[in-house]
């Protein structure tokens, strides 16, 4: 408590900050330390002091205002402890400069220091450790400077050598990207050869390490993409706290200079007209297979010269993985290994930093390639039909290569639908197509979209009904012929919500949703497991379920379920008939008989002639203008009819829970299809007590809190008494009504009808 009582200056010369001290009272900085504030002390040790230059420290102490400034470098106004300061801040130094504030898991730095202890109190201010000398950027080095001190002695000879030391010493403010000395050894003896023969060409390798402006590294997010003054662009990529210029690390960061920053470089960055072509990048690493076959199929030209493409180049162990017969028998046919070879091939320069989510991109052989994007916390992952990019972004003077695992072959190298859905064990889904009839249709029609159920979808399938299939074969088409889409249709394609004709006749209704950290697709509210199966005439999407047809509309559908009984004759009193088996589409939160019995005796009957109030009540049900099945659900706000909001959430048990207010529903019954839209059967939870419908208002009256459950009754026996001699009330019954009324008349306070999205 004493040391926290005295001031900076004490609190430093009892900590043993000797030659600090010495050089606050050498800058006539001493009552300020003492007396001022308050302040907040970045202070080096006295091994910071000891290690710095015996010449600046001379000059320092024979210019007390170069000192001052110095000092005052390290002091921020206000008492800023460790926990207040946030990574990427900038403060303002007494002495006028920014200091950069980085933090990590890794600890503190102050323009790349590390602090060493933190949060040293003292009466007027607080003390952070650091173990080097900060210097303001006006007392350090130009870059020139800076580049000769941190022993870039290759870099600096080439830059005199292009005749930039002027430039670099002088000019600015600038960025510049430093590759080391051993990243100038790395480079091709030939190339450095070269360049020293051409100036003017060194030069343009040169300023493309060059960014004007001081950009540091707080400056730098992923996907930027900077300008040099060379003129070409560096692709900026941040993961974590490891950075990358074109998919070279920056092994050290933030090196401050009077007329700049410099980041360290682990290998040389060349500009894309001093980068060898794609036919060139492709053999200088190693893709020799994928070389010798751009020659067999007379490519070589094309990929050296034409442009810009990008590349999918799988490695040798990707060709070498490829059956023997395929291989010889492309080999064999030039035309054919070239659609192969450009299947492979984007136009355009497309970086990894340009993609996103899914898309459908089109080769230069003319089918499409599916290019994914996934994004966790550990890492992003880019696939290509499936195969992962091992590595991304290598250069060229004509495009760009990404490397990939297993050679792509086109739709028209598989085998077609019949075919690829056998090799993939769909044995149950092909016996039925047989049976119906269509082998010859699957095999060579086309193309088509097929939403292919599993063998463990069919046998969930009732044994009467799949008998009743068998036994009658045009039934068994149509139902087969409602799995089908007359077109190709690759996932990326799908959206939410989406109307899909089919084969049969009957639309198939499409949903996307991110669930459990995924994309997810159904499709009739059916779960799409796996997608994008390629076969020569289409695409196959697998199914987990078979999918059926609704049997009709909305108000179809409920008045052929027996369980809906009291839902459907509610929805005539209500002349709702008409909205409810329009276009829609709508979502449907149908309480089943047993939820209407639960309500008080003659309730029902009550709202049957009281429409305006049951319109109300069944308004609130129903969700507008959208589909959602189970799955995109839960954990969600909803609008209903009624202009009022509802929430939905999974128990424990993973049932769908619907809440309003404090009230509660539970849905039996989940995803029941209709043409217009998908009905969830809801009953209500038996909790809380006071719960006697589904979706109750959450309004409260003095009359309603006196409905008490038969529990709450027997918990207080006084009252227990006072409702049993109410028995004999003769005004009780009419009470009793108007509870009733109460608790129906919950339900929605507006009575505007709602529009029908088309």
């Amino acid at each position: 408590m004493g040391q926290q009582r005295s001031n900076l200056a004490e609190v430093l010369t009892a900590r043993g900050f000797t030659q600090l001290v010495d050089l606050v009272v050498t800058a006539g900085l001493a009552d300020t330390v003492s007396n001022g504030g308050p302040f907040t002390i970045f202070a080096p040790t006295n091994k910071a002091f000891e290690a710095l230059d015996p010449q600046l420290v001379n000059s320092l102490l024979a210019d007390t205002e170069m000192l001052k400034n110095v000092l005052l470098y390290h002091v921020v106004s206000g008492r800023v402890v460790s926990s207040s300061l946030r990574d990427g801040m900038v403060a303002d130094s007494v002495q006028g400069g920014p200091l950069r504030i980085n933090v990590n898991r890794n600890g503190v730095k102050v323009n790349d220091v590390a602090v060493t202890q933190a949060d040293i109190m003292a009466r007027n201010g607080v003390i952070h450790v650091i173990d080097q000398v900060l210097m303001p950027p006006e007392d350090v080095g130009n870059l020139a400077e800076v580049l000769t001190s941190q022993g870039f002695s290759q870099l600096v000879d080439l830059v005199v050598t292009a005749g930039l030391a002027d430039t670099v010493s002088n000019g600015g403010p600038f960025t510049v990207f430093a590759p080391t000395n051993e990243a100038f050894q790395a480079l091709d003896p030939e190339l450095v050869k070269a360049l020293l023969a051409d100036p003017e060409r060194l030069k343009d390798v040169l300023l493309y390490h060059v960014v004007p402006g001081a950009v540091l590294s707080s400056d730098l997010s992923d996907g930027l993409v900077a300008t040099t003054a060379q003129g070409g662009d560096l692709r900026v990529n941040v993961n974590g706290n490891a950075v990358t210029i074109n998919d070279v690390d920056v092994t050290r960061a933030d090196i401050p200079a009077s007329n700049g920053v410099i980041h360290v470089l682990n290998q040389v960055l060349l500009p894309p007209e001093n980068l060898g072509n794609l036919a060139e990048v492709l053999t200088g690493e190693g893709f020799s297979q994928l070389v010798d076959l751009v020659v067999a199929a007379g490519l070589a030209d094309t990929v050296s010269n034409g442009g810009p493409f990008t590349i999918f180049a799988p490695t040798n162990e990707a060709f070498q993985a490829l059956d023997a017969d395929l291989v010889t028998s492309l080999v064999s046919d030039p035309e054919r290994l070239k659609k192969v070879l450009l299947y492979h091939v984007v136009s355009g320069s497309v970086l990894s930093s340009d993609l996103s989510g899914s898309a459908m991109v089109p080769s230069v052989q003319g089918a499409p390639l599916k290019v994914s994007l996934e994004e966790n916390s550990d890492k992003t992952t880019v696939t290509v039909n499936g195969a992962p990019v091992t590595r991304a972004d290598v250069p060229a003077s004509n495009g760009v290569v990404h490397v990939i695992d297993q050679v792509l072959l086109p739709p028209e190298e598989m085998g077609n639908l019949a075919e690829v859905l056998s090799a993939q064990g769909f044995t149950q889904l092909v016996d039925l197509v047989v049976a119906a009839g269509l082998a010859d249709t699957v095999s060579n029609g086309g193309p088509f979209t097929i939403f292919a159920p599993t063998n463990k979808a069919f046998q969930a399938v009732d044994k009467a009904t799949l008998d009743t299939l068998l036994a009658n074969p045009d039934m068994l088409k149509s139902v087969l012929l409602y799995h089908v889409v007359p077109s190709a249709v690759y996932s990326p394609q799908l959206s939410d919500d989406q109307l899909v004709n089919t084969v049969e006749g009957k639309p198939l209704r499409v949903n996307t949703y991110f669930s459990n950290n995924m994309d997810s697709v159904t499709v009739n509210g059916v779960n799409v497991s796996r997608t994008d199966i390629v076969a020569k005439n289409g695409v196959i999407h697998v199914v987990d379920n078979v999918i059926m047809a609704p049997a009709g509309n909305i108000v179809e559908v409920l008045a052929a379920d027996p369980r809906f009984s009291t839902l459907v004759a509610a929805v005539k009193a209500a002349g709702l008939v008409d909205t409810l088996s329009s276009e829609g589409p709508f979502t449907v939160l149908a309480p089943t008989n047993d939820a209407f019995a639960k309500l008080p005796e003659g309730t029902v009957d009550q709202l049957l002639q009281d429409t305006a109030s049951l319109k109300k009540i069944l308004l609130r049900h129903v969700i507008p203008s959208s589909t959602l099945y189970s799955g995109a659900l839960c954990w969600r706000t909803y609008n209903t009819a009624s202009e009022e909001q509802i929430t939905t959430h999974r128990d424990v048990l993973h049932h769908v829970m619907v809440t309003s207010g404090d009230k509660r529903a539970t849905v039996v019954m989940p995803d029941i299809n209709a043409s217009n839209g998908v009905i969830h059967a809801i009953d209500t939870d038996p909790e809380p007590p006071a719960m006697t419908h589904s979706l109750q208002h959450p309004r409260t009256t003095a009359t309603a809190e006196r409905s008490t459950s038969r529990r709450e009754i027997d918990a207080n026996e006084p009252r227990v008494q006072a409702l049993r001699a109410s028995r004999n009330d003769p005004n009780e019954g009419k009470r009793n009504e108007e509870n009733r009324s109460l608790v129906f008349g919950g339900f929605l306070s507006n009575t505007q009808d709602f529009k029908v999205a088309g």
